[in-house]
């Protein structure tokens, strides 16, 4: 495993006649892959508690209803029978009847690309139910344990070729299986930027439909309004779903390679020392806020390999940090904390590299 040192910080001008310089020399060895393994099995091991817990959430593979499909007035039933597929996957909204659209959808189905399409999309998730949907059921034991009034929802799956990736209520998700290939993908989305792109695999549905769930607890800080509160707004999402999946490797739940990954982790002190000397944590302007929390493929300005949201990385270690010094406090009591500054002054956060 290649390891990475951030040496050098390049100056950055964030506000007139403020300019940040940090030249930090750190080193680092990988950790033993025995010990990784070791805590991942011991996290995987916390799913044994909830198996108690019932759980069943209904899946309907609507390319497989769709593919059958006979007729364009077919078509039209289908798209009426599935509202919010149709208007969300498929622009049902922007045409004037579902009839034309039935007719183009009906024609286009017949197309032998999207017969490739489907095949292809069709292996990459031959086991979708017995691996995704229950990594997503087992995800909903540990819900409903901290929330035993959670509605179970139902889950649909479908393959357009428009590469839309997900929808997502308190009772209803829907997955695009094809944007869903990522880069496994004969042809990936080419309107969307690669390094999006390379975070959807199979391996990661539960991790990124579970982000999007979490946004139903989680009562975020709006009164700070600071690059602080929305670092630990997101720390909250990212620690819950953690918590959900312990099983699933830190790199998969915020969308980070295992280069980038291996780079934070080990540079943690550099990065944090990058906020705490250029005085951004309490920052408020939006642009330089979404420098560090927002999509970006890296945040230049800490280095030119630092990942991108390095900040919602970072405020999720500080949850982290707070959950270990308040044992007392339960994810439920997590999840309606409004005050982030309160987290951070109370998670004793510093980090330190050895």
């Amino acid at each position: 495993m290649d390891s990475y040192k951030i040496t050098n910080l390049k100056p950055i001008l964030l506000k007139t006649n403020r300019i940040f310089r940090i030249i930090l020399k750190i080193s680092f060895w990988c950790l033993p892959l025995v010990w990784l393994s070791a805590c991942q099995q011991d996290a995987c091991d916390q799913w044994k508690d909830y198996n108690e817990v019932s759980v069943e959430i209904p899946v309907e593979h609507l390319e497989d209803e769709l593919g059958k499909l006979e007729s364009w007035e077919e078509v039209v039933l289908f798209l009426g029978a599935n509202r919010v597929m149709a208007d969300y996957f498929l622009d049902a909204n922007q045409y004037p009847n579902d009839t034309i659209l039935a007719k183009r959808l009906y024609g286009l189905m017949r197309n032998p690309h999207i017969d490739t399409l489907f095949t292809e999309v069709g292996e990459y998730f031959e086991q979708f139910d017995q691996e995704n949907l229950t990594e997503l059921e087992s995800a909903y034991r540990v819900i409903k344990h901290h929330y035993p009034d959670v509605v179970m929802p139902r889950i649909q799956t479908i393959i357009t070729g428009q590469y839309n990736d997900l929808y997502v209520s308190d009772s209803l998700i829907v997955l695009g299986l094809d944007f869903f290939m990522g880069l496994n993908a004969k042809y990936p989305p080419n309107d969307v930027p690669m390094y999006i792109v390379k975070r959807y695999m199979k391996e990661s549905v539960a991790p990124i439909v579970l982000s999007f769930v979490s946004n139903e607890f989680n009562y975020i800080d709006t009164q700070h309004g600071t690059l602080l509160a929305d670092m630990i707004n997101v720390g909250k999402s990212y620690y819950f779903v953690s918590t959900t999946l312990p099983c699933k490797p830190d790199s998969l739940i915020i969308g980070y390679t295992d280069e980038e990954m291996n780079l934070v982790e080990q540079n943690q002190e550099v990065i944090w020392a990058s906020f705490i000397q250029n005085e951004v944590l309490y920052e408020t302007d939006h642009a330089i806020k979404n420098k560090f929390v927002g999509e970006a493929p890296n945040v230049y300005e800490i280095d030119e390999k630092c990942p991108g949201r390095v900040g919602a990385w970072i405020g999720w270690q500080i949850v982290r940090k707070y959950m270990e010094n308040n044992s007392d406090v339960s994810l439920q009591q997590l999840m309606r904390e409004t005050d982030a500054h309160k987290i951070f002054q109370q998670s004793g956060y510093k980090p330190r590299n050895l």
